[in-house]
């Protein structure tokens, strides 16, 4: 069985983000932006049995999975891997300024 872990910092930004989502208007009720997040946290633990890309810079992680909630953004995480062990490290989406930074060629 695979053991997922997430570091704390990441932590934090899944914590803060539905109320930074709900605070910019992204969602009218705190409630779907809450939801929105739970579904982010749900994919997280799916990471194990999709297929992953490496990225292209490891500060952040050696590889990467993207999620894609809606038409207009898509979520990439970023985690290390040591046998059935996975560090999850950070997540970013297609809207921020730095994602191409780390991330592979997109497709």
């Amino acid at each position: 069985m695979e053991e997922i872990k997430l570091e704390d910092e990441l932590i934090n930004k899944l914590n803060g983000l539905a109320q930074l989502l709900f605070d910019k208007e992204y969602f009218s009720y705190l409630e779907n932006a809450e939801d929105y997040v739970l579904n982010i946290k749900d994919f997280i633990y799916t990471i194990p049995s999709l297929k992953h890309k490496r990225t292209k810079n490891k500060k952040h992680g050696a590889f990467y999975c993207s999620y894609k909630p809606n038409r207009h953004t898509t979520w990439y995480i970023t985690f290390n891997t040591e046998a059935s062990h996975y560090l999850i490290k950070n997540i970013t989406n297609n809207h921020s300024k730095n994602y191409a930074r780390f991330i592979a060629a997109i497709k």
